[in-house]
């Protein structure tokens, strides 16, 4: 069958990471099926980095069997390594066992994601008992959406409502509910929505999510930060660009778009913060002890996150360029241990943010938890803007403010604004995204491989209904 082998981004579509990779396994373990057992697990909690740790320190003793080769294909897929991720998952997809249903599922949302309808419409046709899967009529679906919508959500709906699991109803319903929007069915797709919400999102404590980042806060507001002013990134290694903002309001459009600049390597979802941040975690480190940190131990804290973010880049590049999800939580440990970093802090319509959130399949869990709810919407996205403006003031970091309205109304001067805090030239490839044969791994990522658009804006006044004045305040303070 043809594959879609182009170049992918780096990152885990599926949710804010689980904990990434550390160093220091045995090049010889004592148990290799153990270890493949952790990996699996860790890959299936999105946990890609320490996945493929695991992986490679048991390459030389599984890499040659199909449960091996399966996870790994996986892996490499949420990483961005597509070529490999086909290499290893279309061979398994042959076997008589129950490998194969499996394979056949990851590679076809390799295929899904890289565009490839033809190459998805062969696995169909050539595998029919897959075919016939819930897993597979799913994929059939998506690919008549494109030319029959109405179709598309009668095969969807019986697996948003049956008793499948929960990621694949989820998934399933909220395909349904988009087709129902560009059908312009919208109370009725807002009533889908709201069901599979309320069928698949786990419970979400507000409070406690928003508790260390009103202490962070605190400390922003009340701490001596003098030790971090700003600083330049070593002259030796690629500095760090961070796009900065709350899924759906733009990240992927930009940080696809400055991945076309021949000086800018994209890392995508890259987990390296999540690591850092697991680091300081478990030595009690938080925003207010930062500015006590030797200078050896912020180059060490570094090392962490620049080490696996260089393995991953696609090449050498003067940036790179993280459009983490959890950035934007993590802004002094960004100014203390990586510095001369640049912050594109990203801002959208609340609304059109809100309506975005709730129609997309993210898994509504750990740091995404509060996507499920237009109650929990709202208060992350004000702690967030209130979190981002404070800290880009006082952290005196590099940074400019990108509105996603302006981004894709008049794209040049957008960018032109984010190269010139890197120091980079003017690229004629920037204005191109569609044209970068990267393929973001992220829920957005058909719209990366279209020409920049604005049909996205004010999409929130079809479902004007939703939105009362504590909207109008967050759309005054996003403006401020």
């Amino acid at each position: 069958m043809p594959s879609a082998r182009k170049q992918a981004s780096s990152s885990g579509k599926r949710g804010a990471g689980g904990p990434p990779a550390r160093s220091g396994f045995a090049a010889t373990p004592t148990n290799p099926q153990a270890l493949l057992a952790e990996a699996e697990r860790l890959a299936a909690g999105n946990s890609l980095l320490d996945a493929q740790e695991r992986l490679a320190a048991i390459s030389t003793v599984l890499r040659r069997t199909p449960r091996f080769r399966l996870i790994q294909g996986y892996v490499c897929f949420q990483l961005g390594q597509l070529d490999r991720a086909l290499a290893l998952l279309q061979p398994l997809t042959e076997r008589q066992d129950g490998i194969a249903p499996v394979a056949c599922t990851f590679l076809a949302d390799a295929c899904h994601h890289a565009g490839d309808e033809a190459a998805l419409g062969q696995l169909l046709q050539g595998h029919p008992g897959w075919a016939a899967t819930p897993e597979g009529r799913l994929f059939a679906a998506r690919l008549s959406s494109a030319t029959d919508p109405e179709a598309a959500v009668a095969a969807l709906r019986p697996l948003a409502e049956g008793r499948h699991p929960g990621q694949l109803r989820r998934m399933a319903g909220l395909d349904a509910v988009k087709l129902l929007d560009r059908l312009g069915r919208y109370r009725e797709a807002w009533s889908l929505a709201q069901q599979v919400q309320r069928a698949t999102a786990p419970p979400f404590d507000q409070q406690g999510f928003l508790a260390p980042l009103q202490e962070q806060l605190e400390a922003l507001r009340c701490g001596d930060l003098e030790p971090f002013l700003p600083t330049a990134h070593p002259a030796d290694e690629p500095g760090v660009g961070f796009v900065l903002g709350l899924p759906r309001s733009g990240t992927t459009l930009l940080e696809q778009m400055l991945d076309g600049h021949p000086s800018v390597c994209g890392l995508g979802e890259f987990q390296g913060l999540t690591l850092l941040s697991r680091e300081l975690g478990e030595q009690g480190i938080g925003a207010a002890q930062l500015a006590g940190l030797s200078g050896q131990r912020r180059s060490a804290l570094g090392r962490l996150y620049r080490q696996p973010a260089q393995r991953l880049a696609d090449r050498q590049a003067a940036w790179m360029v993280d459009k983490s999800l959890i950035s934007w939580m993590w802004l002094p440990a960004i100014a203390q241990v990586l510095p001369g970093s640049v912050v594109l802090h990203l801002r959208r319509d609340p609304r059109d943010l809100a309506l975005s959130l709730s129609m997309a399949a993210i898994r509504p869990t750990g740091a995404l938890g509060w996507v499920s709810s237009l109650d929990h919407i709202r208060a992350v996205v004000s702690t967030h803007l209130e979190l981002v403006s404070l800290a880009l003031e006082r952290l005196q970091l590099n940074h400019r403010v990108i509105c996603y309205e302006t981004l894709v109304a008049q794209p040049e001067a957008s960018l032109r604004s984010c190269l010139d805090a890197m120091h980079l030239p003017m690229h004629e490839g920037v204005l191109h995204p569609e044209r970068n044969p990267r393929i973001p791994i992220t829920l957005s990522h058909s719209q990366a491989r279209e020409p920049i658009y604005s049909t996205s804006v004010g999409r929130w006044q079809h479902y004007d209904w939703l939105f009362g004045d504590e909207w109008e305040q967050l759309v005054t303070q996003i403006s401020a």
